[in-house]
């Protein structure tokens, strides 16, 4: 049985899960209700019983802009970071204060889209290079023939970006999916880096999609993330099912060490903690 104890190098950062209240508003295009609350102090509380020191807080998508749960989080706890939903036109101002909170980035939530935005648009230029100027990045969720073309138009551009979810592939075509293959490409250009996240949407082939990755990108591009609460779950998944899922993807605990090595630095500024 795999147990906390029997692990070596645990990660030290979990880089992707999402917090919120059953009190805040959803976003007229939710795609769905919230069923219980995940508050940040469950979050927190979860990675103090996994040993895992540090966390990211993923923008989630059924709040749209309603940010201030998770800037009032970020405010209060040293050990996290954070994306948000925002929209290109932000004042600058605010985007520089939100970054000073803990703010690392931007969430482009856009798998239910039906349209997209032109990132080539002088407005979204306008708005990268802002965000480049902050250090901050964009982190996408979206998958299949979609990606690519959005990754394509983001090669130029100064800001780094975070491919969420290995490409948000289907579980049926593994890495044989045109979003997993788009996110591989995407890394060539020195300022992109991959989330191992959400196994559970992968079932059984997470590890192996997780240890094609690895080979592929190497440990300075992939970054390892739970998707706690897990919504969407079959029900019963466990935190610990997603960090076996890390170990199973990636059994050298050096490489552990140097994919943790990789979200301090993107995250947080520096390494060892």
């Amino acid at each position: 049985m795999f147990k906390i104890t029997d692990m070596a190098e645990l990660p030290l950062v979990d880089t992707h899960a999402h917090i919120y209240t059953t009190s805040m508003p959803l976003a007229k295009d939710a795609w769905r209700q919230v069923e219980k609350p995940a508050p940040v102090e469950a979050f927190l509380s979860t990675l103090d019983s996994h040993h895992i020191p540090f966390g990211v807080i993923a923008a989630a998508s059924m709040f749209g802009e309603y940010n201030e749960y998770t800037l009032q989080s970020l405010r209060a706890s040293p050990r996290l970071r954070g994306t948000v939903i925002v929209p290109p036109t932000i004042d600058p101002y605010i985007l520089r204060r939100m970054r000073d909170d803990g703010v690392v980035g931007v969430r482009w939530v856009w798998f239910m889209q039906p349209e997209l935005p032109d990132v080539r648009s002088a407005e979204y230029r306008l708005f990268l290079a802002r965000l480049a100027d902050l250090d901050m990045h964009v982190q996408i969720l979206l998958g299949g023939e979609r990606l690519a073309p959005v990754l394509e138009a983001l090669a130029d551009c100064p800001a780094k970006v975070v491919v969420d979810h290995f490409g948000f592939p289907d579980p049926k075509l593994g890495t044989q999916c045109p979003g997993y293959q788009a996110a591989v490409r995407a890394v060539d250009n020195g300022r992109t880096w991959v989330k191992m996240a959400a196994w559970h949407r992968l079932g059984e082939s997470g590890p192996q999609v997780g240890a094609a990755l690895l080979a592929a990108l190497g440990t300075e591009r992939v970054l390892w993330g739970s998707d706690w609460p897990f919504v969407a779950a079959h029900e019963g998944y466990a935190y610990g099912e997603a960090v076996k899922s890390f170990f199973d993807a990636v059994p050298d605990p050096l490489q552990r060490r140097q994919i943790s090595e990789t979200a301090l630095r993107l995250y947080f500024g520096h390494s060892t903690p």
